[in-house]
């Protein structure tokens, strides 16, 4: 349940960029933040909307790697520096003096259609899978409807510690198949406009929706053909290590990929062989019993496999 206290009754455990903004805000909005400590949740909303107001201006996102244009994006969100907030020894004045800790920066979550992913991207992806992957410095582009930019959120030394497949639905018709990458970066910085043109690549790309698909196990492939969903599938590589800040990536060391259950819902009339399967596995330890499979996107067709997994 949302409290009714005022602002000055609250510890606020860290500092962030973010509360930063939220402070200019209310100043822009005409308020004195510490003269309406009682009004100060009926100015929040204002003055955060005020503040969202300039993303009103930016018509797309796209993201960056090494300099170079990757594609653009869904969504993005996080990649906000903070710091947590260190008291200090209390001295004879008896005034509880603060300061900020180790600057600490939040991962980088984004969402991108599997057609738009352009070849190095893809490649960071593959190598993600297979071992640890290459840092990278990169950006995320603000611009506007003429592909000009507005602002940045570049980041630097970081690495891709998670590969989201989103669901697949059969039912969701045309909504675009898509993947979400957490960055973990060692540092970011927001920055205002260059002024420059993004240098978008001139290749149109396919249009692979998520409810076009096919699921098959191996062996199991006649009881596959009804399946009409596929849950998220989740490969996350863990960054280990006791640094933190900016150090912290740079007394990491590879962690282990753990890749998650795959659930997908298919008809009961079709389930007699999975649960064969199950029993194979579960209740008589049968060994050879572990099976591959494949996720892939076809065509409006139906007949091309535009991509897989």
């Amino acid at each position: 349940m949302a409290s009714d206290k005022s602002s000055s009754d609250r510890i606020i455990p860290t500092f962030s960029r973010r509360d930063l903004f939220r402070t200019v805000g209310l100043a822009t909005g005409g308020a004195i933040l510490l003269g309406l400590p009682k009004v100060l949740g009926s100015w929040t909303a204002e003055a955060e909307a005020a503040v969202q107001a300039s993303a009103l201006s930016t018509v797309r996102v796209a993201l960056e790697l090494d300099g170079a244009f990757m594609c653009f994006l869904n969504s993005v969100e996080g990649g906000n520096a903070f710091a947590d907030i260190v008291p200090e020894a209390v001295g004879p004045d008896a005034i509880q003096r603060k300061r900020p800790g180790p600057a600490r920066f939040e991962d980088i979550v984004v969402e991108v259609g599997i057609a738009g992913v352009a070849a190095p991207l893809s490649g960071w992806i593959t190598e993600m899978l297979a071992k640890f992957p290459t840092p990278k410095n990169g950006a995320i582009v603000y611009t506007d409807m003429n592909y000009k930019e507005v602002k940045r959120l570049e980041f630097s030394n970081a690495i891709l510690t998670e590969v989201t497949v989103l669901a697949s639905t059969a039912a969701e018709g045309k909504k675009p198949a898509a993947l979400a990458l957490r960055i973990t970066p060692q540092a970011t910085r927001l920055a205002g406009s260059t002024g420059k043109v993004l240098a978008v690549l001139g290749v149109k790309n396919k249009n692979i929706v998520s409810g076009n698909f096919r699921f098959n196990v191996q062996g199991l492939e006649k009881s596959c053909g009804r399946v009409s969903k596929v849950d998220p599938i989740v490969a996350r590589r863990v960054v280990t290590g006791t640094a933190v800040g900016q150090d912290r990536l740079k007394q990491s060391v590879p962690g282990v990929l753990d890749c998650s259950i795959v659930r997908i819902a298919l008809p009961e009339a079709d389930a007699g062989p999975f649960y064969q399967w199950f029993d194979d596995m579960v209740l008589n330890g049968k060994n050879g019993a572990e099976r591959a499979g494949l996720l892939e996107w076809l065509d409006p067709t139906l007949t091309t496999v535009l991509a897989s997994i």
